[in-house]
C-alpha cells in the first residue's frame, strides 16, 4: 500500500501545472494556457416603457465565439481574458388591436473584451466560479420585422409591411461603448497533460446605456446576456520551461 501511495504522489508532482496536481503547491505554477470557445446566448433588453403599454420587449437567443488567455499563478486561481464576439438580440412587439402585426427583431454584434479572476476546486475534474468585468463595442446592427407603412395604408396588401435592412447607426442617438460586469461558473476536464475542456456559464450585466442622452426624458435602456460557452484549451509549458518532478 505504501509503494501505491507513493506512485500516486509522485505522478500528481509530475503533473505539476495542470488539473490533475494539487490545489496548494510548494511553489507557484506560473503557467499561461490558451484556448477558443464557443456557444448560445440569451439577451434581454432592459427597458422602463413608461406609459407606452403596448411596447412588449422580449429576450432573443444569438451566438458568441471568441479567444481567451489565462495566468495560473497557483493550483486554485487564474486570472483571465478574452475576446468574444457576442450577440445582443431582442425583439419588439406592439400589442394594439389596430397594429398587432407590428414586430421588430434587433441583431446586434457586439465585440467584447472581458476581464477576471477565477477560483477553481477539484483536480482532474474541476468546478470553476469567476467574477470580473468588461469593456466593449457596438459592432453592427440587423432590423426585420413588420412595421405600419404608408404603402400598406393605401394598398392593404400586407407584404407591403415587411422590413429586412441593416441598422443604420446615430452618432446623436447610439451608444456604440459597452461595458459592465461579468460573471458565471464553470466545470472544467482535464483529458490530457496539456489540454483541458471547459462548459462556463456567463451573465454579462450592461452597465451603459445603449442611447446617448441625446433628448430630456429619456429612459435608460440596458442589456443583460447570458451565455452558455463550450471550450477547450491548452496549456503552455511549465516554468521554467519544463515539467517539474518530486521524488
Amino acid at each position: 500500500m505504501a509503494g501505491v501511495a507513493a506512485l500516486v504522489g509522485a505522478s500528481a508532482q509530475e503533473n505539476d501545472g495542470t488539473f490533475r496536481s494539487s490545489m496548494f503547491p510548494k511553489e507557484p505554477i506560473g503557467r499561461w494556457s490558451v484556448g477558443v470557445f464557443g456557444g448560445m446566448d440569451n439577451n434581454t433588453h432592459v427597458v422602463n416603457v413608461g406609459y407606452a403599454s403596448d411596447m412588449k420587449y422580449t429576450s432573443m437567443g444569438g451566438t458568441t465565439a471568441g479567444l481567451s488567455a489565462g495566468y495560473h499563478p497557483t493550483g486554485w486561481l487564474t486570472l483571465r481574458g478574452d475576446v468574444a464576439w457576442v450577440q445582443k438580440n431582442y425583439r419588439l412587439d406592439r400589442d394594439s388591436y389596430y397594429v398587432s402585426f407590428v414586430y421588430t427583431e434587433s441583431t446586434n454584434n457586439y465585440l467584447l473584451v472581458p476581464v477576471a479572476a477565477e477560483i477553481s476546486f477539484g483536480r482532474t475534474f474541476r468546478v470553476a466560479a469567476h467574477m470580473g468585468a468588461y469593456a466593449g463595442y457596438w459592432l453592427t446592427g440587423k432590423r426585420q420585422g413588420q412595421s405600419l407603412s404608408v404603402s400598406y395604408l393605401v394598398s392593404g396588401n400586407e407584404e407591403d409591411t415587411f422590413f429586412d435592412e441593416d441598422y443604420q447607426f446615430d452618432e446623436t442617438r447610439d451608444n456604440r461603448f459597452d461595458a459592465g460586469l461579468d460573471f458565471g461558473f464553470g466545470i472544467r476536464m482535464a483529458f490530457a497533460k496539456k489540454i483541458d475542456v471547459s462548459v462556463d456559464m456567463h451573465w454579462y450585466y450592461g452597465l451603459t446605456d445603449v442611447q446617448k442622452n441625446y433628448m430630456t426624458n429619456l429612459n435608460p435602456r440596458y442589456n443583460t446576456t447570458r451565455a452558455v460557452q463550450v471550450g477547450i484549451a491548452y496549456w503552455l509549458g511549465n516554468k521554467n520551461g519544463k515539467r517539474k518532478t518530486e521524488n
